[in-house]
């Protein structure tokens, strides 16, 4: 086995060409029909160490976001969200990655109206990790739905119903306080921030939700069964999703709650638990356990006009 150098032993924190925080601007999704594959290049927010690095630690991860308000970027402050950071941690040679949700921070004001005079207070996000290299990125994900497994190409369950899905981060309609049709609201970018430290204690859980339909917010928003043509592990009806990577427990939350849900967990080769949600209940918190991996839903004969999972992240 070769011997480390000198330079492959420097501390992730002591990278004389990074800096242990920084600052993108991310914006919403491109186009205005429901996408399953995000943008491929989100922004790199840290970028700490280099290959084969023998100086690993325990890294804690701050991300910090908040809604901005300036003529460049969001001259009228919209509904924003949701967005997802991303961490990427290893050796160098082998590493894995991790997705979870970055809460917004509020502006002083009105909820889509800021105070030009306020700074906006940055929601926080904080996620440790072991690694000796470490990439940051944030991805804003409107407009972004899940894919349901087997279908090729990848399609959600908008396009499988042939529906045009509005992300949950908008365009959103809201009364016109003038009186008149509704105002439109866009989805607004947002500032994400990150700061790494070495040790630090997460105080918060932290989740990941994966949406999986969304209809416009509006009267007469169209609805859709929550089933799929195609099988996996032999069985039908059921939309099959990946689970994020971490998952612990899961909670499927749906509109209008009347309807009930079937569930189903799968490690990809075979069903290992099922769990009934009755209508008009509040939808439990499943247990992930072993091994877990992927998540069937079926509301048949009703149809929902949301639909997502609320992923606990056991980092």
């Amino acid at each position: 086995m070769g011997r480390n150098t000198t330079a492959d032993k420097t501390p992730l924190l002591q990278d004389a060409e990074q800096n242990i925080g920084n600052s993108e601007y991310v914006f919403p999704q491109p186009g205005n029909v429901g996408v399953c594959i995000p943008q491929t290049n989100p922004p790199r927010i840290l970028n700490l160490g280099s290959g084969g690095s023998a100086a690993g630690q325990t890294l804690s991860v701050v991300f910090g976001l908040s809604r901005i308000l300036e003529s460049t970027y969001n001259p009228y402050p919209g509904f924003p969200g949701p967005i997802t950071g991303i961490l990427e941690y290893g050796n160098g040679g082998r590493s894995t990655r991790v997705e979870f949700d970055l809460t917004v921070g509020p502006f002083s004001g009105a909820l889509n109206v800021a105070s030009p005079a306020i700074e906006p207070q940055d929601g926080l996000t904080t996620v440790t990790v072991p690694t000796g290299v470490l990439r940051a990125y944030a991805r804003y994900d409107n407009l972004l739905l899940a894919p349901v497994l087997g279908t090729d190409p990848p399609q959600s369950l908008a396009q499988l119903s042939g529906v045009a899905p509005v992300g949950p981060g908008g365009p959103v309609a809201v009364t016109n306080p003038a009186g008149g049709p509704n105002l439109i609201v866009p989805p607004e970018p947002v500032l994400v921030k990150a700061m790494a430290s070495y040790f630090t204690k997460p105080h918060a859980k932290v989740y990941k939700t994966v949406w999986c339909y969304c209809s416009p917010q509006i009267a007469g928003a169209p609805a859709v069964q929550v089933t799929s043509p195609y099988i996996v592990g032999g069985f039908a009806n059921f939309a099959f999703f990946n689970l994020p990577a971490f998952t612990r427990k899961v909670k499927v939350l749906r509109f209008p709650t009347s309807v009930g849900l079937a569930v189903l967990l799968h490690n990809g080769i075979r069903p290992v638990d099922f769990v009934t949600i009755a209508g008009g209940l509040t939808a439990p918190e499943i247990n992930v356990i072993g091994d877990e991996c992927i998540i069937g839903i079926s509301s048949s004969p009703d149809a929902v006009t949301m639909l997502a999972l609320v992923c606990e992240i056991g980092i």
